[in-house]
């Protein structure tokens, strides 16, 4: 085997051992950064889940309202609002949970699924509750019970989602808990107000059974409170949570359940109630929002803490591939360095004897660097053969540059279509050659409308977007075989070969009506609408040269800006 296929395999097994260490530790930073990316998704959801449960709620509140009272159209319209509210945050929830792949996530858009089926049962029967005008207390509470049995399913949704980013950010338990307690503490507080509906409805006392049920969620609301507190009060909480829970404690502690303490009260000593069912919702629902900001004042501490740690993590997943890279290129410029200082100068010998023996003198091989008396004859061809190149090159350079500035001298700068002179020399010759052959041929002149005015509002760098979309539309819409240039300015040009006046005066249309329908972007990223009026002349007797063509489509563009611009104007023959 040759030296050559030794080096090279020996290269390439050394490069794969290294890049599998690399690998493993960039696979792991990768699956580290993705799953805290799905643990933030995840408390982003939890919190649409939230949502959800608030909004479900609150579409309570105005159902009660009309109980007792169906003709109330401030309530109809005020429930009709907080259904599709309802409605919409499901369906954001069940749009944000559908395209995941997660168990979890699965998990909770079954439940999610159950819920909106539950939700539309409970609403067939709270709708023929509000339908009758005197309702039983009987048949209230079952009502708003299956409106109560909503709740949980999603809940369950909150609870997959919360121990899913509980496991990806063990430290955010506390606040991701401590949110998902303030939703239940929402719940049943406003269960809690529910509950005081058929009495208030049908202005009697409370039963045995409702002031017991009351009781029950009062002892609920105080120990999910009382969680709350504990959870906030360990050192790591942050200080948002905690300053959004003396709000909860001054208007829903104080100020809401004394609303429900006076109904107590009154009921306790069988007197008529100091407000009716509509007074105490409108009084009531108000105080829960304290509990709602408390729980997104939690999900924003747990949120803006994933982003912290997902940013670390993709620092690290930076980190680690820029530490393989470096590796791989430090690992690659050594071996280079071995074949260069050893490998090479071998291989060049022998190859050197090789086309000395056929008789190629001018092959390529590496500089000679090497001292002795085979460095010696190295250095002396690398003399002829390097005088040969140097030729060469000077050759080629030369060609290179009368090319470029062939195609610089042809096309215009900013737009990338050809400039005026370009235009100029191919369209004389278009044209006497469609004169001899006796076809047709159509030039198109128009200018931008207003162009000065986007240079003095905008700015120049807004003034060059515009022509750059310009010539893109013109690019777009003519033919491969149309000239087209820009004239000067914000002017262009367009010679439409092989055609009549009327598929000329179409493509003039058609680029007028790109143009106006396409609106340009500027720097600034604000939309910008253009528009171009358009003359177009038609080589026959009267116009039968490039001049008598721009100057009879330049009086006609002058027609059509006198005619209010943004329309293509016909010369005259």
């Amino acid at each position: 085997m040759r030296l050559s296929k030794i080096f090279t395999i020996v290269t390439f097994v050394l490069f794969i051992l290294a890049c599998l260490p690399l690998a493993w530790i960039i696979n792991g930073e990768w699956a580290t950064y993705l799953a805290a990316d799905e643990g933030l998704d995840s408390i982003q959801i939890a919190h649409l889940a939230m949502v959800a449960v608030e909004k479900i709620s609150f579409e309570r509140g105005p159902a009660n309202v009309l109980i007792g009272s169906p003709g109330d159209p401030t309530a109809r319209e005020w429930l009709r609002a907080a259904r599709q509210t309802s409605d919409r945050a499901l369906q954001d929830l069940v749009t944000a949970l559908s395209p995941s792949s997660s168990a979890y996530h699965r998990q909770a858009l079954a439940a999610v699924r159950s819920a909106r089926q539950r939700l539309s049962k409970a609403r067939l029967g709270m709708d023929r509750l509000i339908a009758s005008p005197s309702p039983a207390a009987a048949e209230i509470m079952p009502s708003i019970r299956r409106m109560f049995d909503v709740v949980p399913a999603i809940l369950e949704a909150v609870t997959a989602l919360s121990s899913q980013a509980s496991n990806i950010y063990p430290q955010l338990s506390n606040p991701l808990s401590g949110a998902r307690l303030a939703t239940e503490l929402r719940e049943y507080a406003g269960r809690l107000g529910s509950t005081l509906t058929p009495a208030l409805a049908e202005r009697r006392p409370l039963t045995e059974s409702e002031a017991r049920d009351i009781y029950i969620l009062r002892g609920r609301i105080e120990q999910l409170r009382g969680t709350i507190l504990l959870r906030l009060n360990v050192p790591s909480s942050l200080p948002g949570p905690r300053q959004a829970v003396g709000g909860m404690e001054s208007l829903y502690f104080r100020e809401g359940l004394a609303q429900v303490d006076d109904i107590l009260l009154d009921s306790r000593l069988g007197r008529p109630y100091r407000v009716s069912l509509a007074e105490f919702t409108t009084g009531y629902v108000p105080t829960l929002y304290s509990i709602v900001e408390l729980r997104d004042a939690m999900l924003t501490a747990a949120a803006e803490e994933a982003r912290a740690q997902r940013r670390a993590a993709f620092r690290h997943l930076l980190g680690a591939i820029s530490l393989g890279v470096v590796a791989l290129i430090a690992q690659l410029a050594l071996f280079a360095y071995i074949r260069w200082l050893i490998a090479k100068p071998l291989l060049a010998a022998s190859k050197l004897l090789s086309d000395i023996a056929d008789g190629r003198l001018d092959a390529e091989f590496p500089a000679p660097l090497r001292k002795d008396e085979i460095g010696d004859v190295l250095r002396a061809i690398a003399i002829l053969r390097r005088n040969n190149q140097e030729k060469r090159v000077l050759e080629q350079e030369r060609q290179r540059l009368i090319d470029e500035l062939t195609e610089v001298s042809r096309i215009d700068f900013l737009t990338g279509i050809a400039n005026r002179r370009a235009f100029t020399q191919t369209a004389d010759a278009e044209i006497a050659r469609a004169s001899r052959a006796g076809e047709s041929a159509t030039l198109i002149l128009f200018d931008i409308d207003h162009f000065k005015r986007v240079n003095d509002q905008h700015g120049h760098d807004s003034g060059d977007a515009v022509l750059v979309h310009v010539a893109a539309i013109i690019e777009r819409i003519c033919r491969e075989d149309d000239l087209a240039g820009r004239y000067g300015g914000e002017e262009f040009v367009v010679l439409a070969s092989h055609g009549n006046a009327s598929s000329g005066e179409t493509l003039a249309e058609r680029l007028r009506a790109g143009i106006a329908e396409s609106p340009c972007s500027l720097p600034s990223g604000q939309k910008l609408a253009v528009t171009a009026s358009f003359g177009v002349a038609t080589l026959d007797n009267a116009a039968p040269t490039l001049e008598s063509l721009l100057q009879a489509a330049d009086r006609a563009l002058y027609a059509a800006k006198r005619q209010g611009r943004n329309r293509v104007v016909m010369a005259e023959h």
